[in-house]
């Protein structure tokens, strides 16, 4: 089983590679928090629901990309996916993709429950374009500590399905300049991933070049109801 390693990618803009720093997704269910779960929809097998809308909870937006942003078509050998290009604009803000190619929310069986699935290019009618898209999540006040947790492939004893690959997630403050990027090096089953970081995180972007594509559940961050 590959060992999860977060390389830096790219020099962060403001911050020191100390500042954002990779924790226990547990370490962070005692504080104060809100999870996103996308169990507030009904639960339906794929391809699940569509929302050509940015997605909404307390606290929370997520749609395909920040403003200021376009999402391109990456064709590669392993399939087709959203790249995102240009600079988003101050503040952040979460803006949909094309209709059919936005987001879906479906039940999935690794999580065992309803996850959010970015569409790619091939959009939300073909199963090869549900988990190729990109994704932007827009806090409504900036996170020092939150996590998310990360499907990317099944577990696979018979070694048929091609490996898992990568993805790139990026941080950015209120004024939309990007604080550092990751690439996240995928494997197979549930990833639970999480950070403190030293300055306020306020958007982040999720790219990826998983053959299977991804799906994401239980969002954690902080909601001001709930910090005090």
């Amino acid at each position: 089983m590959m060992r999860l390693v977060l390389l830096l990618c790219l020099c962060p803009v403001l911050a020191a590679s100390d500042e954002m720093r990779k924790v226990p997704y547990e370490s962070l269910l005692g504080q104060p928090n809100r999870i996103e779960t996308f169990d507030g929809v009904p639960s339906a097998v794929e391809p699940g629901l569509n929302f050509d809308r940015h997605w909404r909870a307390p606290g929370l937006s997520i749609g395909e990309r920040l403003l200021g942003q376009s999402a391109a078509e990456a064709d590669t050998g392993h399939g087709r996916f959203d790249r995102l290009r240009g600079l988003p604009g101050a503040p952040p803000r979460a803006v949909p993709g094309a209709p059919g190619q936005n987001l879906a929310v479906a039940y999935h069986d690794g999580f065992g429950s309803n996850a959010l699935f970015p569409l790619g290019p091939e959009g939300y009618a073909s199963a090869s374009g549900r988990g190729e898209g990109s994704l932007a999540i827009v806090f409504d006040d900036p996170q020092f500590a939150f996590g998310l947790k990360l499907h990317a492939e099944y577990p696979d004893p018979l070694g048929q399905r091609p490996m898992p690959r990568a993805a790139q997630i990026a941080f950015y403050d209120a004024q939309a300049r990007r604080l550092t990027r990751f690439v996240v090096p995928l494997r197979r089953g549930v990833m639970a991933l999480a950070w403190r970081s030293g300055y306020g995180v306020t958007a982040i972007t999720l790219e990826n070049t998983d053959p299977g594509g991804i799906a994401i559940d239980d969002i954690l961050y902080e909601v001001e109801d709930l910090a005090g």
